[in-house]
């Protein structure tokens, strides 16, 4: 019998069957921990990408948003009066504009806003001066009294009474509501500026209080010309001496509208009225004689401010005589003026106008105007901008 012989090592199989084993082995599964490492670092390997996207997002968007703002938001806000340190801005001037822009137009006058900016910034500052320096001259402004002054713009002639009827203060109510909705302002807006005028009023009232009504005054004539002709000077002086009145003369000569109504008489004018030639109607030369002789006419004087020629004549001279009511008013205008220059002086008040303001603030002001406004002449064009 034979024995079967043991089986020998079987190196080569050994080795092979644990790579067998090895390649059959499932493979390892990620774990959570990994994936959001991996979900980590590619948020911050795209992070750049998506900062970038958003500046571009944002630019775009911004470009017309800063548009905007610069056309819209920070015009109306930018500083156009300060006086001490109350501020108005380019938005309030306009809104004071249109005030008086629709009451201009609703009685059917054009408004010229070129002359107006000027002179609504002036009284701007002028209203809140007064205001500030009215409890100094004890200058006070009732609620009736602003009632009275705002039912007066609108055109309602009534006394307080006449006012609280129900008939009349509906009507007052509905002219005022339109006339807030036609000029887009608000109720406390419209009130300000009509209490500050009357502020304004008021302070030249109690100024024209120490304006004397009895003053010294001379009698003149006027022949206005519309060129400087001398020839035409030295004939007027000639018929003078022969025997021709000022008043003939005025008619046959003078461009001045009034003339045939008025023969050239300017009437009896004291100091301050026409205040470019109060040297030449009431001053002396060094040896006493008056700078122009009674009863002569002066040399040709052209207007500082319109383009005209004037020759002025002197028949009498008085010296205490009652000013007359319209010479009154201007002398009443002339003492606000002064005291005006002598706030200016006291408090600190500074007015922001140039060409760029003023182009938008006319832009504001024509659309809001009823009335056809023709494009009007820049008087800040020769500033350059300045």
């Amino acid at each position: 019998m034979t024995t079967p012989a043991e089986p020998g090592p079987q190196p080569e199989q050994a080795q092979i069957q644990p790579q067998a084993q090895d390649q059959n082995e499932p493979a390892e599964h990620p774990t959570r921990r990994s994936i959001l490492a991996g979900i980590s670092a590619q948020r911050r390997r795209n992070r750049p990408y998506v900062i970038a996207g958003w500046i571009v997002l944002l630019l775009i968007l911004g470009i017309p948003a800063y548009g905007f703002v610069q056309k819209f938001v920070f015009p109306p806000r930018e500083l156009a009066l300060r006086v001490e340190n109350v501020e108005y801005t380019r938005g309030d001037l306009v809104d004071y504009i249109r005030f008086h822009q629709r009451i201009s137009e609703e009685l059917g006058q054009q408004f010229q806003i070129g002359s107006s900016l000027f002179d609504a910034l002036q009284t701007m500052s002028e209203n809140e001066m007064a205001f500030q320096g009215a409890p100094g001259l004890g200058v006070t402004v009732e609620t009736e009294e602003a009632d009275r002054y705002i039912r007066l713009l609108l055109g309602f002639f009534l006394t307080a009474e006449e006012a609280a009827q129900p008939e009349n203060k509906a009507q007052i109510d509905e002219k005022k509501r339109q006339f807030l909705n036609n000029v887009r302002l608000t109720e406390e807006t419209y009130r300000e500026i009509a209490r500050k005028e009357l502020f304004r009023e008021k302070v030249r009232e109690r100024l024209a209080a120490d304006v004397d009504r009895i003053q010294e005054q001379v009698h003149v004539y006027e022949i206005r010309l519309g060129k400087e002709d001398k020839t035409l000077l030295e004939t007027i002086r000639r018929r003078l001496k022969a025997g021709e009145t000022f008043s003939e003369l005025a008619l046959k000569h003078s461009i001045e509208p009034n003339v045939r109504r008025n023969n050239g008489e300017l009437g009896w004018v004291p100091r301050r009225v026409f205040e470019e030639y109060d040297r030449l109607f009431f001053d002396e030369q060094t040896d006493g004689s008056r700078i122009l002789p009674m009863g002569e006419a002066s040399e040709l004087i052209r207007n500082p401010r319109e383009n005209y020629w004037s020759i002025f004549l002197i028949d009498d001279h008085v010296s205490a005589r009652e000013v007359e009511d319209a010479d009154f008013e201007v002398l009443k205008d002339r003492a606000l003026q002064d005291w005006f220059s002598a706030e200016r002086q006291r408090l600190d008040v500074h007015l922001v106008l140039n060409d760029r303001i003023y182009n938008w603030v006319n832009r504001q002001v024509r659309l809001a105007s009823i009335l056809p406004t023709p494009t009007p002449y820049d008087p800040l064009s020769a500033l350059g901008g300045q």
